[in-house]
């Protein structure tokens, strides 16, 4: 039997009250392709290039939050999910976007917002404190210009200002805050500095996500093969308060090496992608193109997870897709929870992670998933192996 029918097998068995699959998130994108941002690395066909959107600038000053609404009552008649993780395109440069948060974080008891922070004024700020179960996902790769210039072009290098107030005001207001640093060839040294910025400003506040750039591009600018993150993994301590799980850092220090994955994925296992106009894609990491559409098919979810001939990319033993042989990401914090090296005390420290309901589901999702785990050759000493081949 292959690999995903077993997780599919696996998760349908112990589907939720009223037959709904029991994921970990929901990872819903809207208007991916609206960005104000020209960050050279950018995954999203068109570089989010404005004037190749049709209809941009009605889409950008339309409040559309009643469709995306639907959306979201479509996915839950078969999906239940604790996490609600928003992103773009640019989230916050949409007409409505913080009433939405809003609406939407009354159905979850995490919403996480992934921003470039350049919307991020003192009104919104405060509205999104006051709301109590929501958190920020800030893209920043450094706290100086020169680190993030694959992020910010000359033309909109003073848009790194602005990006910095944000993070200190949200720090400020109470905000847990998460940030997402993609190593390039720009930053890869600089994280440790990086760290040490955040802990001296931010600290308490704040936690310093880095991954490797992805795709295509990583050949043009991604970090040369070496021990990079190694100063941050033998200073863990001095740092720990803004950093991820142990695991986590020595994962990503590991993969720096050779650039080479070497580590199991089953985040397709836990989540899919939902974009705002329905599609759904097996991957919230690897946008492949849609199984379809939930208001088409609104069983799609519940009959396609698993079966799908896309989760052959994703599910299988040896893994077929080339993307996940270099790919690492945020979500690694999961397969490292799920590979035991990650405590549920770890894990439950995070911010995305730290609420009871998301911590009953992970402990639910990894005991369910445990036996599949623990035969496939995706783990342990197989895995080296089995990613490239």
């Amino acid at each position: 039997m292959r690999l995903k029918e077993k997780f599919r097998a696996a998760l349908t068995a112990s589907a939720a009250e009223g037959g709904r699959l029991p994921f970990l998130m929901n990872d819903m994108v809207i208007e991916e392709q609206l960005c104000q941002m020209r960050c050279s690395y950018c995954l999203t066909e068109e570089y989010n290039l404005l004037m190749n959107v049709p209809d941009a600038r009605l889409r950008l000053t339309t409040d559309r939050r009643q469709d995306w609404h639907e959306i979201l009552d479509m996915y839950h008649e078969h999906v239940d999910a604790p996490i609600l993780r928003l992103s773009g395109g640019e989230f916050f440069w949409l007409k409505g976007s913080t009433e939405f948060v809003q609406e939407a974080s009354r159905r979850y008891e995490t919403v996480q917002v992934i921003t470039n922070g350049v919307f991020l004024n003192e009104r919104r700020i405060e509205a999104l404190a006051a709301m109590g179960n929501v958190q920020l996902n800030i893209s920043l790769d450094g706290h100086t210009l020169e680190l993030n210039r694959h992020r910010l072009p000359p033309k909109q290098a003073k848009l790194h200002d602005v990006i910095m107030r944000s993070l200190h005001a949200a720090a400020g207001a109470g905000l847990r805050i998460d940030i997402q640093s993609v190593l390039t060839d720009a930053n890869y040294a600089g994280q440790l500095e990086f760290a040490q910025y955040l802990r001296d400003e931010v600290a308490g506040s704040t936690t310093l996500y880095f991954f490797p750039v992805r795709g295509d591009t990583a050949e043009r600018m991604g970090p040369p093969p070496g021990n990079h993150l190694m100063p941050l993994v033998e200073r863990y301590d001095e740092f720990a308060d803004v950093l991820p799980p142990r695991a986590y850092v020595e994962h990503m220090a590991e993969q720096l090496k050779t650039n080479v994955r070497t580590l199991g994925c089953f985040v397709t296992a836990t989540m899919a992608q939902l974009f705002g106009q329905g599609d759904v894609s097996a991957c919230p990491h690897a946008w492949v193109k849609p199984m379809g559409n939930l208001a088409q098919d609104r069983k799609l979810l519940l009959d396609q997870y698993g079966s799908h001939q896309h989760y052959d990319l994703f599910m299988h033993d040896r893994p077929r897709f080339s993307f996940c042989k270099t790919c690492a990401t945020p979500s690694d914090v999961i397969n490292l929870f799920f590979l035991d090296r990650i405590t549920e005390e770890e894990i439950g420290a995070t911010h995305l992670y730290s609420g009871e309901r998301s911590r009953a589901r992970l402990r639910e999702l990894k005991e369910t998933f445990r036996p599949v785990i623990s035969d496939s050759p995706a783990t342990g000493q197989g895995v080296a192996q089995s990613v490239s081949s």
